[in-house]
């Protein structure tokens, strides 16, 4: 990448161009024209692959800069904070960020009423409010013993959760992306997952059990507009939890349909709680997701909240 002169009014536009992909060219087009007439600088970067939206956003924030713009979907939010915060900030709640929601999930833009509507979007960028909001935080070692660190920005899963996730992602290379293909991979995945063995350390305390899924929530949406965690805040300085120990099959028949209507936290074999921190020991290797993205080789995961810790333009 060149060296360009960044200056605290620039703005990082990142584009995935596999977020509604059809109209791509014609809405960077427009969004750019628009930026120009109201003269403001920004800085223009289309990423190539997965991943790349973390490299373009890391080399940025470490050379200062403080606006990133964001058209895409969840996938790219969440990238673009991971890059952020890996490049270490001094000051992290200087950063903003403005999104331009693309794709057919958007779990984190659902909550802030942002439509996939570039006027509307343009909007919000020119007469909207900034808002500090959390970040949640996993620190876990590899495979190796390293400790790494990874962030999210609206939820993070473990076991059925993260399966799911896993295999939507394997049957989009097939089917194709539309909105109820979390759908079905949930109703493939709910019958044949099996529990693991965990310990979750929460607030000085430890609790074994039997662990069948567990979504900790920044946000309150998951899986293409799901209400996983009703009550999640993004802005309250807690994460909202809720947690299935080994279910007979009649939970499941029972709470497949409270997944859909938003009170899947009403079933009783859904347990529910706030934390700020949670320690999860597994005994083997088990699946982990991070805004729908794997997290690969995560072992012994501390999941952290981080208050206020950037901002974001809101309408």
């Amino acid at each position: 990448m060149s060296e360009e002169i960044i200056t605290s009014n620039h703005w990082l536009v990142i584009t995935n161009p596999t977020a509604g992909k059809r109209r791509f060219k014609e809405q960077s087009k427009y969004i750019c024209s628009e930026l120009e007439k109201a003269q403001v600088p920004y800085i223009f970067k289309v990423t190539e692959y997965s991943g790349h939206a973390i490299e373009i956003a890391r080399y940025y924030a470490r050379r200062n800069c403080l606006n990133f713009m964001i058209l895409g979907g969840d996938g790219s939010v969440s990238e673009v904070i991971n890059g952020i915060f890996a490049a270490e900030p001094e000051n992290s709640s200087e950063i903003r960020i403005a999104i331009f929601p693309r794709g057919t999930g958007n779990d984190w833009g659902r909550f802030w009423k942002l439509k996939k509507n570039d006027r509307e979007s343009l909007k919000v960028f020119f007469k909207g409010k900034t808002k500090l909001i959390d970040i949640g935080q996993i620190e876990y070692q590899n495979k190796n013993s390293e400790q790494n660190f990874y962030y999210f920005i609206n939820s993070v899963g473990f076991g059925l959760d993260a399966e799911v996730v896993d295999l939507t992602h394997r049957l989009k290379k097939y089917l194709g992306s539309f909105s109820l293909l979390y759908t079905i991979a949930l109703l493939l995945a709910v019958f044949r997952y099996k529990t693991t063995n965990s310990t979750l350390e929460i607030n000085d305390k430890s609790y074994p059990l039997r662990l069948f899924t567990m979504n900790i929530a920044n946000g309150p949406y998951t899986g293409g507009g799901i209400k996983q965690n009703p009550f999640a805040l993004p802005y309250d300085g807690v994460f909202d939890m809720m947690i299935a120990e080994k279910p007979s099959f009649k939970d499941i028949i029972t709470a497949l349909p409270l997944i859909f209507n938003g009170s899947l936290t009403k079933h009783p074999v859904i347990k529910t709680l706030q934390t700020k921190e949670i320690l999860i020991q597994v005994e083997k290797e088990i699946k982990v997701e991070a805004d729908g993205i794997i997290v690969p080789n995560a072992h012994n995961c501390r999941v952290s909240i981080l208050p206020e810790a950037i901002r974001m333009i809101v309408p």
